[in-house]
């Protein structure tokens, strides 16, 4: 394992060594809340509640127990988790003490984490209790064998596996204690944050020092969040570059951070209605879901922040409409990359239009153009190729010296594969992703990957992976064939014999088979007689992606006299669907579900109800919209759906 220093640096932005940047550390930004908060909340996880004061002890605490480990400047400590207390304590501690973070999404495959954890060689790394049973891929004695550079492996919980030590016992441990004095300075390397690319089927690993990324997070929150000393509530994931730049903006602010450990539109409203949030953080899935659940409330959302901020994905300007009647508030959208952290940002007083039609404007320090195929600068409004500059981005793609070369100019100019234009008015109009880049719900992921993977399943002929709009994941993966050619009888000579589509049971349990993460797994499987493709030769993506747009746009009608299932039928059948679609997840599906259990609660997340909802429709013949098992998130309300008694309810 090699330290990550300064000579890992590729890129030098202009302005950030002659006053482009504020001169910041997490240590001091963290040193300069606690000052400020003193006495007041600074952390709730659950039961978990410390006050600035006590949070500072806890940091100090770990932070001695890291160089305990052996962990010091330049050294690699990765959190694989979801949010909780001991991420973002852990976070503090490392820089604390000079180490780098490596954040690791929850999301992944335990083969992702692998890969990843390989590529970088981290010297500690901290997982949930419940990845340590003996002989996983996650178990720290595999880790320890599969990553030899990992000198210590942490978990959360009250119970460490053998080789593994947990974080309440080395904070308790080294209670009271400080760290030793190390020098952490501003342009010192702290996080390292992976970034699924439009080039490559692995993740970029993007390098950033502290100064950089503090400096937007500060620009960020003072620009576009305004001042705030209430309290934020991120709905993100902490691994993902906008919500833990959710967690410096409370800092900047001194504002109490209330934890979600992981997405549960029931939980984060009982949080919310409960601390009276003054800034939520979410994603746009997330605020469907927490729009559809005001909706259904005789008091409606029961909280009303002062701002919500939201970036990850496509924002459909009815969700902007929705999102401002249903809580009430300003909606400040942001786009942004693990590259660059926030680079655009609407504002909270803007015009509700801006929100519905733009990105708004550069953030403090950016710079942005839009150039043509060829090069050249787009008119306003003309969309084209958006390139990215501020003394705050990146300073490189770690141990990948030629790749960033190849997307960043000699003048420091990104190269961010998205489409924009800017227009008259300076506001930024994102026109979405480009190459082969999808977007599950703020979850990114290159269809390359799942090409490639494909492309061995026996039979399969030409093929693509793209993305289809979805109202609350934003787009899910899509895979598109041909009708296969079968094996023609020995003694025919005449041209391929053309046999059924590959089924997606078969598609979905190949990838399974390869530790493939759920969100990476087609949802829906497309059959064109030929596959478009572009004057060279090559998939035309830009075409196929339209025609699933074109088909989300207009779903077919569900006919008035449509056959359906009778009552007791159609929950029978949401039953046995449920317990399929987790069973074939290898989750715990020994259980049946209750009638007005949610499936949110029975083990089922984002992708998974839409497994629901495929199922049901190929079983029933129903063309069932996108979200209906969040519509109807019950067995008992989906099979009144099914049945058709809503609609004579409404008769």
């Amino acid at each position: 394992m090699v330290p990550v220093h300064a000579d890992d640096y590729v890129i030098q932005p202009p302005g950030a060594a002659d006053g482009g940047l504020d001169g910041l550390t997490l240590p001091a930004v963290f040193a300069a809340a606690v000052r400020a908060g003193g006495d007041a909340v600074a952390l709730v996880d659950g039961d978990r509640v410390r006050t600035w004061h006590e949070w500072r002890a806890e940091v100090d605490a770990l932070a001695r127990g890291l160089q305990e480990c052996g962990l010091g400047p330049g050294d690699v400590i990765a959190l694989h988790l979801p949010n909780c207390w001991e991420y973002v304590t852990l976070h503090l501690a490392a820089a604390s003490v000079g180490a780098v973070t490596l954040p690791v999404h929850r999301g992944n495959a335990p083969a992702d984490v692998l890969s990843l954890l390989e590529r970088v060689g981290p010297a500690a790394l901290v997982l949930p209790s419940g990845t340590q049973e003996p002989g996983g891929p996650l178990s720290a004695a595999v880790l320890r064998e599969a990553v030899p550079s990992l000198r210590t492996v942490l978990v959360t919980g009250e119970d460490a596996a053998e080789g593994a030590e947990t974080v309440a016992g080395l904070l308790a441990r080294r209670a009271g204690e400080r760290p030793r004095p190390v020098e952490v300075r501003p342009d010192a390397p702290f996080l390292l944050f992976p970034s699924s690319g439009t080039t490559s089927a692995r993740p970029k690993i993007c390098l950033h020092t502290h100064d950089s990324l503090l400096t937007n997070s500060r620009a960020a929150t003072e620009d576009s969040a305004g001042p705030f000393g209430g309290t934020l509530i991120t709905a993100c994931p902490l691994t993902h570059c906008f919500g833990l730049q959710s967690m410096y903006s409370a800092l900047f602010r001194s504002g109490r951070q209330v934890l979600l450990g992981a997405w549960d539109v029931d939980r984060f409203l009982q949080l919310a209605r409960s601390h009276q949030p003054s800034v939520v953080v979410a994603v746009p899935a997330q605020l469907h879901d927490v729009v559809s659940r005001a909706r259904e409330s005789a008091s409606g959302a029961g909280f009303r922040p002062e701002r919500v901020l939201t970036a990850g994905a496509a924002l459909p300007p009815a969700l902007v409409r929705e999102v401002r009647e249903a809580l009430e508030t300003a909606l400040v959208v942001v786009w942004g990359m693990s590259e660059a952290g926030n680079g655009t940002s609407s504002l909270a007083g803007d015009p509700p239009e801006v929100a519905a039609r733009s990105v708004g404007r550069p953030v403090r320090g950016a710079q942005l153009r839009i150039l043509d195929e060829d090069g050249r600068p787009c008119a306003p409004g003309e969309a084209g190729e958006l390139y990215y500059r501020s003394p705050s981005m990146f300073r490189g793609y770690y141990g990948e010296p030629e790749l960033t070369r190849s997307v960043v100019s000699g003048d420091a100019w990104l190269r961010t594969g998205d489409l924009a234009s800017i227009g008259a008015d300076g506001l930024v109009v994102f026109h979405g992703r480009s190459a082969e880049l999808i977007n599950v719900g703020g979850r990114k992921f290159n269809a390359v990957e799942i090409q490639g993977l494909l492309a061995d399943l026996p039979g399969v002929g030409p093929l693509a992976v793209v993305a289809k709009p979805d109202p609350r994941l934003g787009e899910y993966p899509c895979l598109v064939v041909t009708a296969r050619p079968a094996d023609p009888p020995a003694a025919a000579d005449a041209g391929d014999v053309l046999a059924g589509p590959v089924g997606l049971g078969e598609v979905t349990a190949f990838l399974r088979e390869r530790g493939v993460a759920e969100y990476k797994i087609p949802l829906e499987i497309v059959v064109l007689p030929v596959l478009p493709r572009t004057p060279a030769g090559k998939i035309n993506r830009r075409a196929l992606e339209q025609l699933l747009a074109d088909a989300a746009a207009h779903p077919a009608p569900v006919p008035a006299d449509a056959p359906r299932p009778d009552p007791r039928a159609a929950y029978d059948l949401v039953v046995a669907a449920v317990a399929e679609v987790l069973g074939a997840s290898g989750a715990d599906a020994s259980e049946p579900i209750g009638a007005d259990v949610t499936f949110r609660e029975h083990g089922l997340d984002s992708v998974a109800s839409v497994r629901l909802r495929n199922a049901l429709a190929e079983a029933t013949g129903l063309p069932l919209p996108a979200a209906v098992a969040f519509d109807f998130p019950t067995p008992a309300a989906l099979a009144r759906e099914l049945a058709g008694l809503n609609r004579q309810d409404e008769e």
